[in-house]
């Protein structure tokens, strides 16, 4: 198994140690015991341009998900996942908003792009339903 990680803001410091551990965990709980997995942690700014340019939104967004395993990417079967691009600086402000720590939220949005690489949806209520169940699975395992 392995995780890269790259940390391009300065809004929160982070514990590369401690999400490498948790994003292990999770790909372990979700049977991908040999999955390869790229992070990106940046700001709202970066993640507003790279949600515009890949999904046409001109918003910024907490978390996005680039599957290397859906469309023309690599066989099903390939180790390498895809890329999670996750924005500290939203993790820090709806962290605040919901009273809970940077950190939880930061493994909550985590978790959340593991599950779109892994194939989960939640355009529709059914799909959301299904992933938020398994993402309060996983944030209750770790």
């Amino acid at each position: 198994m392995k995780v890269d990680i790259r940390d391009l803001q300065n809004k929160l410091k982070i514990d590369k140690k401690e999400i490498t551990k948790c994003a292990k965990f999770i790909l372990k709980k979700m049977g991908e015991g040999r999955a390869e997995l790229s992070l990106l942690f940046v700001n709202d700014s970066h993640i507003k341009r790279l949600n515009q340019k890949y999904r046409n939104v001109d918003s910024k967004t907490d978390v996005l998900a680039f599957s290397m395993r859906e469309g023309h990417g690599l066989p099903g079967d390939s180790p390498i996942l895809g890329d999670v691009v996750i924005s500290l600086e939203t993790a820090k402000r709806e962290a605040r908003k919901r009273r809970i720590s940077a950190q939880k939220e930061l493994l909550l949005y985590l978790a959340h792009g593991i599950l779109h690489l892994l194939g989960y949806k939640d355009e529709t209520p059914a799909d959301r339903k299904k992933m938020m169940s398994k993402q309060k699975e996983l944030m209750e395992a770790m």
